[in-house]
């Protein structure tokens, strides 16, 4: 029979609390969202045009990320995604296209570490979350926002 002591005990808890702790920061991604808006990115030039088609095939649309797939508007739809969360620092948001990464994350909602889902998907367009029940990806320019409701 095993003692664990005191100490040994508390150092347990803590351990697996720290690793519920970090597994709750993780987004759930699976399921349905919403592409609910787009923005000119900050690296985008003042004379650069949306792509209309984009915004009209985005906007409003549903985005849903299921094991083997997701069904979504062209560019992001994918059969068999590799999908992997990382955690990036703001120099690597949107592929590293932020012009002053600390302050342009701070101002599009990002804080500290940024959760970011990897599709492996041919597009290779990366969501990073603003919280567990919003993201945003890039586009032509264009930085667009997905969002879920929950029941």
């Amino acid at each position: 029979m095993i003692k664990i002591s005191t100490i040994g005990s508390m150092a347990l808890a803590f351990a697996m609390l720290g690793a519920s702790a970090a597994h709750a920061a993780t987004p759930d991604f699976m399921g349905k969202w919403t592409v609910t808006t787009s923005q000119p990115a900050p690296w985008a030039q003042p004379n650069d045009k949306p792509v209309e088609s984009d915004l009209k095939a985005l906007v409003g649309k549903a985005v849903t990320f299921s094991a083997d797939r997701i069904d979504a508007p062209r560019p992001l739809t994918c059969r068999k995604p590799h999908y992997e969360m990382k955690q990036y620092e703001p120099d690597m948001l949107f592929q590293g296209g932020l012009t002053d990464p600390a302050k342009q994350a701070t101002a599009l909602g990002y804080g500290g570490k940024i959760a970011t889902l990897e599709t492996g998907c041919e597009g290779a367009i990366d969501f990073h979350f603003i919280n567990a029940d919003s993201a945003m990806f890039a586009l032509n320019s264009r930085l667009y926002k997905i969002e879920r409701k929950k029941p």
